[in-house]
């Protein structure tokens, strides 16, 4: 989305002006990356790496000048301001302030009310915002920015190139934590560089039956199920995979609970055509797997775009409609206690005339 289409969506929605922080939105209109290393830590010297001032007729991008690699091309007008230096003692919040207050009356913000993002942007910030006579208002439901398609697929394989190496690397001896490092560094050689990315690795009969987490120091061990579900981020777009493998051979019933659940995925794939109500897809997915006991406690699968994971989300209680265009995943699952789990995931693209699977990771054991 370009920030006129932006300026557009927000005037649609009543709001004039706003001041815009996220760093997944800045990264989907294309202004401003946060790097990796600032996922989720952030350097002592910048409160906020990026505020992006959109007024009527003009957009200010304010930005840390320890950022400013960080910054990309974009409609947007660039203002820096110093963050850190060793001659002089270093104040955060008091630069940043000055530099959006000036960036404000640039960008012909008049008093009154101001869009912001609620769910990121600092309380301090808001408050500088109301002493400058400029109310701020969420305005979260109108910042709907998609990613590009593209960036989309790359996140895909990525997604690809982890669940591949976790796959090649699952062996008896090594623990979990190797196990998500070695995935990550196959990502990192994938994109080129270091990428922001969720990434569980969980083994186990115990741990897995929970529907996994964080990476632990727990070895594998022969016959384990390694259950691994990652969203990358790159570009600023999502994906997201999950699967499981075994270590060895596996048994008849851990086979076909694992061919059960990749029926499920693929026939739910094909349940989300344009029109359909989430909650029917979540409906019938679990009516799939309902021969092996108790429904999966989350959801059956949801957006993807600018966030990990958007609405609607296929749940029971969604009566929202898929729409082409849109980006899902979807995410069957059997936990149970005394046996172990299995997830399988895929992101696809729902289309006029058949959804188009964007990660190509085969799911086996």
């Amino acid at each position: 989305m370009s920030v006129d289409r932006l300026r557009a969506a927000l005037d649609a929605a009543g709001h004039a002006q706003a001041v815009l922080s996220h760093p997944e939105t800045l990264a989907s209109l294309g202004c401003f990356e946060t790097p990796d290393e600032d996922w989720p830590v952030s350097t002592p010297f910048v409160l906020v790496p990026a505020l992006l001032c959109v007024g009527r007729t003009e957009a200010v991008l304010v930005v840390a000048d320890f950022h400013a690699p960080d910054v990309r091309p974009s409609e947007a007008r660039l203002v820096t301001y110093r963050s850190y230096d060793f001659q002089r003692a270093p104040d955060p919040a008091g630069e940043l302030r000055t530099a959006l207050l000036a960036a404000l009356d640039d960008a012909h913000f008049a008093p009154g009310p101001t869009g912001v993002e609620a769910r990121h942007l600092p309380h301090v910030v808001a408050e500088w915002l109301w002493q400058s006579g400029r109310t701020p208002l969420s305005c979260d439901d109108a910042v709907e920015v998609t990613p590009d398609l593209d960036a989309i697929k790359r996140a895909c394989r990525l997604a690809d190139v982890v669940q591949q190496a976790v796959k090649d690397h699952a062996e008896p001896g090594i623990s979990e934590a190797e196990l998500a490092g070695l995935a990550a560094a196959a990502m990192a050689r994938e994109a080129g560089k270091r990428v922001p990315g969720i990434l569980t690795v969980t083994t186990g009969a115990e741990a897995t039956a929970t529907g996994g987490g964080v990476a632990t120091t727990r070895v594998v061990q022969p016959g384990d199920l390694v259950l691994a579900d990652t969203s990358p981020w790159i570009d600023g777009a999502w994906s997201d995979t999950a699967n499981a493998v075994f270590v060895g051979t596996p048994d008849k019933v851990t086979r076909d609970r694992f061919d059960a659940i990749r029926r499920a995925l693929h026939d739910g794939i094909a349940l989300c055509r344009p029109g359909v109500v989430a909650k029917d897809v979540d409906r019938q997915v679990r009516e799939m797997l309902a021969e092996h006991g108790p429904t999966y406690n989350h959801h059956t699968g949801h957006r993807i775009g600018a966030a990990w994971s958007e609405e609607p989300r296929i749940t029971p209680y969604s009566d929202e409609r898929f729409e082409e265009g849109m980006v899902l995943a979807l995410e069957p699952a059997i936990y149970l206690a005394g046996w172990g789990g299995i997830r399988l995931e895929h992101t696809f693209l729902v289309g006029a005339k058949g959804n188009e699977i964007l990660t190509k990771f085969e799911h086996t054991l």
